[in-house]
């Protein structure tokens, strides 16, 4: 279940309260009420002046302020688009301009229904040191004048985020069971997910403070590649009948690779500022740890439990190496058809 997320980010400035709304291109261009026809988008990354005022409309109508009971439209300043050779990866940056007054302490309420013609569509509001998580039709209260970082709200919110991207995550997922496929003993998993905790670990957070940078492209490309790669090798190490003693190098490697992508979702969330930054990394960061110690302990005791059933009846037609080699060869599989579909935008 993949969620359609637009980052909602808030800027109050003594005259105009900004808000940057950034997400996927296709969430501007597929909008019923509001359609690109004929037109086509500037070579620039901007949109046809038509097209802006359509969709100034919709914005005002799909995420309505409110202050003192008073509706409190914006104006569109600004809206354009970065281009990707894989469209579902092309982002849009879209600016409304809200005026205010000076000392303005009013509770501001937001009201969200934006793009409610998605399924699981939801719009991430980054005021200050907090994020809140609105689906359609959903209200947020905000004072635009002291936007105070509400930490133990940031540490849920982005912990659940993270849990959420490894849950909704099949490639991610896939990866680990393919090393727990393989491995016999709590101990090795442990040495084995360590390397992959402290290497994606790294690069989530270098990438997210803008110390580190990779293709997305070619990141999602690569993660498709190591499901395909731990696949084969557990077909080949199984059928040596070897000891698969490099697997902690393997899974630190390809753990770096998989940080990228974690930081990729991270920053389409939209990041609070300040010291509330530092919390939401280690929260999402935990998320993600804690989803898969959850995978580990359900997945590594059931597969222990089917191998045993397994080797009690031995005069079953398919042993359990059959059945490792047999979900090796699935897992190879399915890493290659994504690896395709990535690179050739499907």
């Amino acid at each position: 279940m993949q969620v359609e997320a637009v980052v909602a980010k808030l800027r109050p400035q003594e005259k105009f309260l900004y808000i940057e709304f950034v997400g996927n291109v296709q969430d501007i261009t597929q909008i019923p009420s509001v359609t690109l026809g004929d037109e086509r988008r500037n070579p620039d990354g901007t949109f046809p002046a038509d097209f802006q005022k359509k969709l100034e409309g919709y914005i005002n109508g799909g995420f309505k302020l409110e202050q003192a009971g008073q509706p409190w439209p914006g104006e569109l300043t600004q809206v354009r688009y970065d281009n990707s050779l894989d469209v579902t990866r092309s982002r849009f940056t879209l600016s409304m301009r809200y005026p205010r007054t000076s000392g303005q302490t009013q509770v501001l309420k937001i009201t969200n229904t934006l793009f409610d013609y998605l399924p699981n569509a939801e719009t991430m509001i980054v005021a200050g040191g907090t994020t809140q998580r609105l689906k359609t039709g959903n209200q947020a209260t905000i004072n635009p004048a002291d936007m105070a970082t509400n930490l133990m709200r940031n540490v849920q919110q982005f912990l659940i985020s993270g849990m959420e991207h490894i849950f909704t995550g099949p490639d991610h997922m896939l990866f680990i069971f393919a090393f727990l496929l393989a491995t016999t003993s709590f101990k090795s998993i442990i040495k084995t997910l360590t390397g992959f905790t402290i290497a994606h670990s790294v690069t989530l957070v270098l990438t997210t403070l803008g110390v580190l940078s990779f293709p997305a492209r070619l990141v999602d490309v690569i993660v498709a590649l190591s499901i395909v790669f731990v696949g084969v090798e557990n077909i080949i190490g199984l059928r040596k009948e070897s000891e698969f003693k490099k697997r902690f190098w393997v899974a630190t490697g390809f753990g770096f690779i998989h940080g990228f992508a974690f930081a990729g979702n991270l920053k389409d969330m939209g990041l609070p500022e300040g010291s509330a930054l530092i919390w939401s990394l280690l929260s999402f960061n935990l998320g993600v740890e804690t989803a898969q110690v959850l995978i580990c302990c359900l997945a590594f005791p059931l597969l222990l439990l089917w191998r045993k059933d397994t080797e009690k009846r031995r005069g079953s037609s398919m042993n359990w190496k059959s059945i490792q080699l047999m979900l090796s060869g699935l897992i190879a599989g399915a890493g290659l058809v994504w690896m395709f579909q990535r690179l050739f935008g499907g």
